[in-house]
Order: C-alpha cells, then structure tokens, then sequence
C-alpha cells in the first residue's frame, strides 16, 4: 500500500499558541523549545547521572575500606557476634556510609522514574455522540477554544518520545536550520534503540538514512530554529494516531507514524527502499507486540503473587486432588511461573469461549487441525486466568491438563476406565479444578498397552454432563467427524471452531516468537523474513497449517542463515525463500541472470524434446514466464490448457517436458486417466470418502505436492459431475475434499489431454483446410458434444496438435534414439545410427494416424532388441561402437 499525503489538521492559533481540537478538548503542546530549555533538561539528566554514578562508587569504597579495616585490625571480632555490633570499632563508620550511599542512589533512582507521563483513557461513544464531535472540529473557531476544557499534549508523550523531541531541537539547531520540520524529527528518532531497531528490521541502512537527511536539514540561519507549523502537525498528527491506534500514551513509534506520515520526502525515500505504508506499520506494530509481552509478563507476575501455588483458592476452601496430579499438569501453575509461550491474535476466539462459559455451559471443545493452535489458546486461558479479566466462573480456578499417556499407561481398559472415573470424582469434589483433556478424540476406541480398545464415552458423557465442573476439550476436526459427532458427548460440549490463522495473525505470532529463535540461533529476523515466511508456507506448505508451518520454516530461515552468514547475521527474505525452494522444490527465490535467461529462451529448451506444435509451446512457455515473475492473478491456478489431437502427437510429452523444465522433474507430474471416472460415484475418488481424511486421490496430491503439474489424460472420457468439479478449481484455484479442508491449485499448471473430434479434424485436414480454421470450428461445433460451452471458456489456452509429417517423425525418431544412445554409454558403448538406417525406421515407423507410436515400436524392434543380444552374448566390449546401417544391419567397431 502505497502512501498518501494526510490532509493537513484543523489546528487554531490563539496567543502564539496551537491548539488542536478533538471536540471535547482543545490540546496544546506546552513543550518549551528553544535552546536555553532544552540545554537545561540535557544538563539535569546529565547530573542525575553523574550522581548515581557517584553514589554508587562512594558505596563501593566505603564498604572495602570497611573490608580493609576489618581484615587487618589486630583484635578481631567476628562480624556475626553481638558485641561487634554492640560495641562497634571505629571503623564502622565507614560501613554505615556505605549504607547511606546506597539509600541516596535508591531514592534518587525512585524520584527519576516518578514521571509526569500521563495515559489516555477510552470511553466508547454512541453514533451520535461520534458526529456530534466532528462536527464540533470541522465548525471549531479561534473564539470557541477560550470555552473549551484545555490541555498540555506534553505529558502524555513517554520520556523517550520528549526526548527526540529535544534532540530534534538540538539538531535543528546544531546544523543552523531556519525551522524544526518533521525530516529533523525523524533524523532525531534514529538515535532511539526502539525506532533503530525498526529500521534494522526493515533491513534498511540506518547510516546511509542519517547521512541523507542530515545534509537536508542543514542550513545557514545563525538564529535559533523556529517550530514549523509542519512541526505541529506531527506532534498533533501522533495524538490523533495513538488515538486511532487506543495506544495509552504518544509514544516513539506513534511519533514516527505521524512524522513519516507529514513528509513527503519520508514518504518516496521509504517507497524507493521498498518499504511501504503496510510494511511500515507492521514492524511498528511488532515492536509494540515486544513491549506488550514484556509488560504483561511483569503485570501477570505481579497478580501472580497473589496465587497459591498449592491449588488451593484464597478462601480456603478447594480440595487437594493428589491422585488427579499424578495424570495431569497444572497449566495455572505453569503460567504463573511464566513457563507457556504466549498465545498472540487469538483473543476474539478466547472471547468466545469465556461467552460460551457464562452462559452456563460446562464443556466446551475446541475443534481444528493439526497446528492451528488448539493448546495454544488453552495455554493463553491459562495466563488469562491468573489474572483478573476472566468470568466468575473462572476466578480462584485452576486449569489443570490431563495426560492420556500417563492415564492410559500400564494399565488394562477397565483400569483405565477405573483412573478416569477416580478423576472426574476428585475433580467434582475439589471444586476449584477447570479440566483441559487435549486429543479428546483419542479416547475414543484408542488400544491400551494390553491391546484392549477403550472406549469411554458413556463414562465422560455421565460425568460431564452432570455440571459439577468445567471441561475444556481440544479435538481434531477429523477426530471430531470421525469419533465424537454422532457419540453421546456430541451433546454435553458447546464446540468453537478454531480456524487456520491468516497471514496478518500469523506474522504477529511469528514476530512475538522471533525472540526466542534469534537468541538461541544468535540470529536476527528483518520484516521481510518473517512475511515471507508466512506467506510462502500458506502458498506452498500445504500439508500443515498456519501458524505451525510459517514456525518451523521460520526456525529453519535462522539455522540456514547462520550456517551461511555467521552469527549476529540478518535473516533476510532471500534466506526464507532459499529454505522453502530447498523444501519443496519451488523457486521461490529472486530471479539469476542464469534463470532468466533460460526462461527468455524456453521455447528453445521445450524444442529440445518437442518435435513441431510451436502453437502449443509458445502458449506454454508465456504462462512459464508469467508465474516465474508472478505477472499472473494469484488466484487462479498457473494456467489450464485442453491439448486436442489424435494420439502419438506428443500432447503428454510437451507435459513432461513441462514438468522437467519448470516443476524440476517428471516425478512432479501427477497424472490421472479420466477414463477412469465416467460416473458420478466416482467424484469421490477425486476429492475422497465422506467424512474420510486423505482418501482423495486429486486432492492428496495436490495438497502433498502443490507446485505441479496436473495431467487429466482424456477428459472426454469423464462424466459431466466430475468435469463441473474441475469448474470451481479453473475459476478459484480451490477445491474442498470430502472433511472440508481446502486444497490449492494456485501453483498447479492444468493440462488436460483430450482425442475428441480427431476424426472430423483429420478429414478437414485432408481436404486441406488450415488448422486454425478447424480448431474454430471444432470449438463451436463438435467439440461441444463432449464439453459445454462454459467448460470450454474456462481454459487459457485450447491448443489442436496437427498430425506429425514424415520429416517430424524422423526427428522424433533421433531423439527415441538418443535415450538409446544413453542407456548404451552406461556400459561404455556407443550407438551410431546411420541416414540410412534412419530411413528404415521411419519407412516402417510412420502412421499419419498413430502420430509417434509406431517409431517407439520399430525402434524397439529393430535396434533395441538386437543391442540386448548383444550383450547378453558378451560381444561388446566397452570403447565398441554399434552401428545400426539400412534395413537395420548390425556391426561392431571396435575402440
């Protein structure tokens, strides 16, 4: 997204003073800033410093001169007795001004952190109250601000924010500038750790950025700067955007928001650097995600204190659940002790499940796949719950999780069914025990160690439904379909569905786990890293899902780029898409001059293996070069040709040269005969079984290998339900299978292959009509018998391969051979095939009807066959030359 010039604030002036009304206060900023203030405000904080330093050196001496007299004084009393603190020698003194010096350094310490910093706080107004506050602003006049409720903007900057605000000041005046404008804010801002670390995030050079502006901002005026009125704009533009934002206080990155957001210089410097508006704000929004955590971490251990960490509430009136313990894992306990990762962008479905508990309901499930987060929001419950924004039905809890290994080991299905009833009893009668079962539907017909099936529905079901406590499940949604929806404990739990995340969520969760993986791989990400990660594991990790995907590449990004860079290094979004191309095969790094030039010459690479048909390849190889520099929609699958003509014409070998040329490999063609599927049974081959997790045969491969090529070989041949299903994949570049997960296609190239019409194209051939012509008649007449005329509009490309010339057939022919030529040198021999001997092969193998065929045949007949006798009678020694002559006479030269 692109930046865009705000419009300019309504801001009044009264008395030299601006003001900007919101419509309930008229703020100004009070700041005094001229050269005397600020050097003031410099000085003081320098002396604070000085004296802290001073104090704590004075203590340090006191207390070795202390240690120096004690040690060396000629009756000594050791300092644990009471007659030496009775009867102090005299050089205790120095022990007790060492005292004193620490006081003095704690007190001033206490004083400097006691700020004036003041926090908004947020009423939600009514619609009407909205519009009668813009009014008020669009209508406000100089008169009106004398009757409005003022206030100094001042103090509701943190100090880091006043700080670049005077150091802004001071450049300004350092470099002899006219004004202070919004480029001297931002140079000021890059001496913060916080803005800094933006920047390095955004991998932008953070020297070369001040030594730019700091030529733009310099001038010759020798007196002192004056505040531009687009110095007030950001200042009042900061307010506005915390606002917006509902951020407590302006601080330093609302202040760089709205600076970058006043200039436009700012603005096309960031745009050349390849940051945008959106980037801007999400590494904005990373650092304040680092300062969030860090906070709640402080605020959670404070209310944690507050908790026993015995299990019992501060009533005293839980029970203790000792045979509950040996089975589970207080997750409470665990976040009091701040061992639970923390659980990011998941609090609208955290709200969910607290609505669902106060309405009553005592079981809740929470229902997914595998790696969207199902223990992760139960984790963040947890955290949520030693703190006090929970329902009554939560408070004085413990959220304890049962575990089915320890429940289930070592023990026989009535003793397990036995442990289980032991405790839900215990649970029920401890009366301060929220329950987590995580894998609910593993206990459903699950084997114990015996090698008995257990299947405790009915017990759970009996026990929950009772309402004597509160149950969290998780279950998997295949889990869920297969075990649980048609069971009794189908009707006991209230099920929240918890969706695979998006790429925002998931680049936040990324961001607040970045933390971890750069100290422990010594690594650091940029932004570009961590959105790469996400979006590239969206579009070609298919078989897992976000976050848990974008995690581990995330993981494997820091490993690679430590490996490659050293430590200290910066993760960079190359590195990301390295590790995915490494995964999957896909190119998904930036563009070589290698690559690009081969993609410039793929027609002649394609030609290497594909004899004529320049319509066909040409087609092809401009959606090839397409995709590769992503000038494609990207929600639509690569592209989707219908290849038409007799057989033998080479429509499945321009596939596998595809696949060989772009996919990297044949292997990465996934073909399927559709004469397999000509009723509407068969659907569900294609998609798989109802309510069946990976019997689809399309949909598994595609969603095990998503960047490929699909192969529909005779889709004539399919019924009329299994062509519409393909409707929906050519249109959306998705298809659902049979448990609802969706399948991408949007980095598939669709071949379909087809025989339809072949006769009523050879007879106008014969007739000599042009091709062209016959493929626009074959589409609006003919071909329409076996595809409607919907089906048909949907291809990019409907390509009619003509029937192979004599000459073609030879050249085929040379190629047949030089995979001969191939397997023979394996054995160090090598094939020499005559003109003449080439005649002979296509005298007997061409069939204008069969296409190339019949050469596969007469190669194999006649050359292959007798080379295999050769060796098999050992009459090839290595160096040898075989040379096949007219009418396929065979002779050995030796080497």
């Amino acid at each position: 997204m692109d930046f865009s010039q705000p419009k300019p604030l309504p801001l009044l002036k009264e008395n030299g003073e601006y003001y900007y009304n919101d419509g309930d206060t008229a703020w100004y900023f009070g700041r005094n800033l001229n050269s005397y203030d600020v050097k003031i405000r410099e000085k003081k904080e320098l002396v604070d410093k000085i004296q802290i330093g001073v104090g704590v050196v004075f203590a340090i001496i006191c207390f070795g001169l202390f240690y120096y007299f004690q040690s060396t004084a000629t009756i000594s009393r050791s300092i644990l007795s009471s007659s030496f603190w009775l009867q102090p020698p005299a050089y205790f003194a120095w022990f007790w001004l060492g005292v004193l010096s620490l006081l003095f350094v704690w007190s001033r310490n206490i004083i400097l952190k006691i700020d004036k910093q003041k926090s908004f706080t947020y009423k939600e107004k009514t619609f009407k109250q909205k519009k009668a506050a813009e009014l008020k602003v669009k209508e406000q006049k100089v008169a009106d601000i004398s009757k409005q409720k003022k206030r100094d903007l001042t103090w509701y900057f943190s100090k880091e924010s006043r700080d670049i605000i005077d150091r802004a000041y001071r450049l300004a005046d350092e470099k002899e500038a006219e004004k202070v404008i919004p480029e001297t804010l931002f140079l000021s801002s890059l001496s913060n750790d916080r803005v800094a670390s933006i920047f390095v995030r955004l991998n932008l050079p953070i020297e070369q950025i001040k030594d730019e502006f700091s030529e733009l901002i310099s001038g010759d005026k020798e007196d002192n700067p004056e505040l531009s009125s687009d110095f007030y704009q950001v200042i009042f533009n900061s307010y506005k955007i915390t606002k917006e934002q509902r951020q407590e206080f302006i601080d330093v990155t609302e202040l760089l928001l709205a600076t970058v957001r006043q200039s436009e210089r700012l603005q096309q410097f960031l745009y050349d650097l390849k940051v945008d508006k959106e980037k801007l704000q999400r590494v904005v929004d990373w650092v304040r995600i680092r300062s969030r955590l860090r906070k709640q971490y402080k605020e959670r251990q404070r209310e944690a204190a507050y908790r026993s960490e015995a299990g019992i509430d501060r009533a005293m009136t839980a029970v203790a659940t000792p045979y509950l313990n040996k089975f589970s894992q207080d997750l409470t306990l665990l976040a009091q002790k701040s061992r639970l990762e923390p659980c990011i962008a998941r609090e609208d479905e955290i709200d969910e499940i607290f609505r669902v508990i106060e309405t009553g309901r005592q079981s809740v499930l929470l229902t997914g796949e595998i790696g969207v987060g199902r223990t992760t929001i139960v984790n963040g419950i947890a955290q949520r719950m030693i703190g006090k924004n929970i329902p009554k039905a939560l408070e004085e809890k413990r959220l304890v999780k049962l575990s089915l290994s320890k429940l289930l080991a070592g023990t026989t299905i009535s003793g397990a069914q036995q442990r289980l009833i032991n405790i839900m009893r215990e649970v029920a009668k401890a009366g301060n025990v929220v329950l987590f079962i995580d894998g609910l539907h593993k206990l459903m017909g699950v084997q114990t160690e015996q090698g008995s099936s257990l299947d405790v529905a009915g017990t759970l079901a009996e026990y929950l439904g009772s309402g004597n406590f509160l149950t969290i499940a998780a279950a998997t949604s295949q889990g869920y379909n297969r075990e649980i929806v048609n069971s009794q404990l189908d009707t006991v739990f209230s099920r929240v569905d918890i969706e695979e995340m998006n790429i925002d969520q998931t680049i936040k969760v990324l961001e607040s786990k970045a933390g971890v993986i750069e100290h422990k791989q010594n690594v650091f990400f940029s932004y570009g890293a961590i959105a790469q990660a996400a979006e590239l594991s969206k579009k070609f990790i298919q078989q897992k899902n976000l976050p848990e995907s974008a995690i581990e590449i995330m993981t494997q990004a820091a490993s690679y780029a430590r490996s490659k860079k050293g430590e200290k290094s910066l993760v960079s979004e190359e590195d990301v898409a390295q590790v995915v191309s490494d995964k999957t095969g896909v190119p998904t790094t930036s563009l070589t001059e290698e690559e690009s030039e081969k993609l410039i010459k793929l027609e002649e690479k394609m030609h290497e293996r594909i004899v004529g048909q320049d319509e066909a390849v040409d087609l092809v190889a401009n959606a090839l070069r397409r995709a590769r520099t992503e000038v494609r929609s990207e929600d639509k699958p690569i592209s989707n040709f219908l290849f038409l003509g007799p057989t033998g014409v080479g429509k499945t070998e321009l596939a596998k040269t595809i696949s060989d040329t772009y996919f990297g490999g044949e292997e990465n063609m996934i073909r399927i005969d559709m004469s397999e599927y000509q009723d509407k049974s068969s659907l569900y081959r294609l998609i798989g079984q109802p309510n069946q997790q990976g019997t689809g045969l399309l949909t598994e491969q595609v969603r095990e290998n998503p960047f490929s090529l699909l192969l529909l070989d005779e889709l004539e041949k399919a019924s009329q339900d299994v062509q519409n299903l393909f409707l929906q994949v050519f249109d959306d570049g998705r298809l659902t299978d049979s448990v609802g997960r969706e399948v991408d296609f949007t980095n598939t190239i669709i071949i379909a292959t087809s025989n339809a019409g072949t006769e009523y194209v050879q007879n106008k051939l014969d007739k000599g009509m042009e091709l062209e012509e016959i493929r626009e008649k074959l589409i609006r007449g003919k071909l329409q018998e076996y595809y409607p005329p919907e089906f048909l509009n949907r291809f990019d490309g409907i390509v009619l391969f003509k029937s192979l010339t004599r000459e073609e057939v030879k050249q085929i022919a040379d190629l047949m051979l030089d995979r001969v030529r191939e397997d023979m040198e394996e054995k160090g021999v090598s094939l020499e095939v005559t003109e003449g001997a080439l005649e002979s092969l296509v005298e007997e193998g061409y069939d204008p009807q069969f296409g190339a065929r019949p050469m596969e045949r007469a190669i194999q007949d006649n050359i292959e066959n007798n080379l295999a006798n050769l060796v098999l009678k050992d009459k090839l020694d290595r160096r040898d030359t075989v040379v096949v002559k007219e009418d396929f006479e065979i002779g050995i030269r030796s080497g």
